[in-house]
């Protein structure tokens, strides 16, 4: 005689997704669309609750920074110029790729100068795919993908 558990008190349904679940920070997820372009934006629980907590919205921008170096910058912002894309009532996020002021090391490591937005061919072309956001002890953090 076999007993059905599915959908019962006793089912643990996928036990590798359950694990999944545990194991991976970043359970809040929403996908919006920036630019024409998809972006996956997730965060962990931490960031959720500080989002949660906050009576304005936390407003994100990516930069693709072209300087010496390439290099991807998340910035956590007060209200500026950029039009952002609200990915809850909590957080909105934009993308911009920006040229440095000049290629001076020194200057670059502590200042990151914009000189301006690129809107080259080639700089239209580069968009985010996903964004993580975290929040440990009082800062936020972040990290996205081309």
């Amino acid at each position: 005689m076999a007993v059905d558990l599915r959908g019962s008190y006793f089912s643990i349904g996928n036990p590798l997704a359950r694990m999944f679940g545990w194991l991976h920070p970043y359970k809040y997820r929403q996908t919006v669309s920036l630019n024409g372009h998809t972006l996956q934006v997730s965060w962990t629980h931490r960031a959720e609750t500080a989002l949660r907590q906050r009576s304005q919205p936390l407003l994100v921008e990516m930069q693709l920074y072209f300087s010496c170096v390439v290099q991807k910058r998340v910035l956590f912002c007060s209200e500026t110029e950029q039009e952002y894309v609200p990915v809850s009532d909590n957080l909105k996020v934009c993308f911009r790729p920006v040229e440095a002021l000049s290629c001076d090391p020194e200057q670059f490591a502590a200042q990151h100068p914009v000189k301006r937005q690129l809107s080259s061919r080639f700089a239209t072309r580069m968009f985010p795919a996903r964004l993580s956001l975290d929040h440990v002890k009082g800062q936020w953090q972040g990290e996205f993908s081309i």
